[in-house]
């Protein structure tokens, strides 16, 4: 990887190796993916957790009524204030492994989790109340090193993302009732954009007026 580097050669093969990663994602999702999330769900009830549909599910369940495509995960959210100590313990009891952790390193903070269940991936993002907002951190790519190197070096830069702050409430979402915030429209234009009904294919934040600024705080991976 480190030739690749130097060679300049690094990004364009990590995107290849991703697009074929989440092309074969993408189609476990499309078979299995609601029965991981009603897995996911009835864990987290279980334990008085409200687990909230997030980012793509969230935008897939308002927009497409379904899946996004080409999604290749399911994004949770949950409240910093719900969140037993003994999480990935109890999430391992529903058949969920928790395989990577990201955090902050100047305080250790939590700022998302990475699960596996069976050969998908659900991804548990850590929302924190913020005045009238909730906030969750989204670790990006390291600007130049690979992830090994950025891991054990100054780690990732980190992107975060505000939605105004709301309640909860259960929705039908393929014939499964899940949690959504009730002020869905918010949420999707602070993440999106104003003009998140549209798709926009290979869609980058920084070309559209969203919620989401860059901190200086840098986040770091812990794999189980």
């Amino acid at each position: 990887m480190k030739i690749l580097v130097r060679l300049g050669f690094y990004k364009p093969v990590i995107e290849a190796m991703n697009r074929i990663k989440f092309m074969v994602q993408a189609r476990r999702m499309k078979r299995d993916g609601l029965e991981m999330l009603a897995a996911a769900d009835k864990t987290l009830s279980a334990m008085g957790v409200r687990a909230f549909i997030s980012f793509g599910t969230l935008l897939g369940a308002y927009r497409e009524h379904g899946f996004i495509s080409y999604d290749p995960d399911i994004d949770l959210g949950v409240l910093d204030t719900e969140i037993p100590k003994d999480l990935y313990k109890r999430m391992e009891e529903g058949g969920f492994r928790l395989i990577r952790r990201n955090y902050i390193g100047s305080t250790g903070r939590v700022i998302e989790e990475t699960y596996q269940y069976r050969k998908l991936h659900l991804d548990i993002f850590i929302y924190y109340r913020e005045g009238d907002d909730l906030y969750c951190d989204v670790q990006q790519k390291h600007e130049t090193k690979e992830w090994k190197e950025a891991n054990n070096s100054n780690g990732f830069p980190c992107e975060r993302c505000y939605v105004p702050y709301c309640d909860f409430e259960r929705r039908d979402f393929l014939g499964l009732s899940i949690y959504m915030p009730v002020d869905t429209d918010g949420w999707l234009r602070a993440m999106y954009s104003d003009s998140y009904m549209t798709p926009i294919k290979n869609w980058e934040p920084h070309e559209s007026k969203t919620r989401r600024v860059m901190i200086e705080e840098r986040s770091y991976r812990q794999y189980f």
